[in-house]
């Protein structure tokens, strides 16, 4: 599930944005998951309640009096990893977010066209900060929960701290992928999530849970590398 919390001072807009985010979002997922969507009318409100459970914040620029620009700053200050995208009426707006980073801006004028776009850039960031690894049709795991991958005939494995997942796959599909997600190959069919990690004792890496993964002889010098 991700949450996106939305703040306009007029709250048909708001619940407007709402219903064009729900729909486009289940473009790009599984139906098991699903877009939280909470709308505000009250800045202050929004800040002392969803700050700390919201993915992407939609913001009005022009939120009453309030501007959504501070209203941004505030966010950062408070939750740098959130993701932020401005609605505006004014195009001039878009010179004036320097330091604030948003993931893009929707045209209040041209909400259900300027969302689809949006929703590809939000989709890129959400894969980025849950380290979401997209599979066959369209389904995803969410490789921010996964402790280590492993190969069991024609399987594979994604160990979780939430169980276990199965595909019909070979690691060398993936392999490049999960690296990037910060993903260490530790024998010919295992990786495991570095993230996981609390030390390496030799040829073996003790995760946080107190799980041991062996290190192949061929990957031995390489990992021993990553821990110097």
């Amino acid at each position: 599930m991700t949450r996106f919390t939305i703040c306009d001072d007029e709250p048909e807009h708001g619940r407007l944005i709402g219903k064009y985010i729900k729909t486009e979002y289940a473009k790009h997922v599984p139906e098991t998951d699903i877009a939280e969507v909470v709308v505000y009318q009250s800045p202050q409100e929004m800040l002392d309640e969803a700050i700390e459970d919201t993915d992407i914040f939609i913001l009005d620029i022009e939120c009453g009096k309030s501007s959504g620009l501070d209203i941004a700053k505030e966010i950062r200050r408070l939750n740098k990893n959130a993701g932020i995208v401005f609605c505006t009426s004014h195009s001039n707006y878009v010179y004036q977010v320097f330091g604030l980073t948003p993931i893009d801006f929707i045209r209040k004028n041209n909400i259900e066209e300027d969302i689809v776009q949006t929703m590809y850039n939000i989709m890129d960031f959400l894969r980025e900060k849950k380290k979401i690894l997209v599979i066959e049709k369209g389904d995803i795991i969410r490789l921010s929960d996964i402790v280590s991958v492993n190969v069991i005939k024609h399987d594979l494995i994604f160990k979780g701290v939430n169980g276990e997942r199965k595909i019909r796959a070979n690691l060398s599909t993936y392999e490049e992928q999960l690296k990037q997600f910060g993903f260490i190959k530790i024998s010919q069919g295992e990786m495991v999530n570095k993230d996981y990690i609390k030390e390496r004792k030799r040829d073996n890496l003790i995760m946080k849970d107190g799980t041991v993964y062996h290190i192949s002889r061929s990957r031995v010098d390489e990992i021993r590398r990553m821990f110097i």
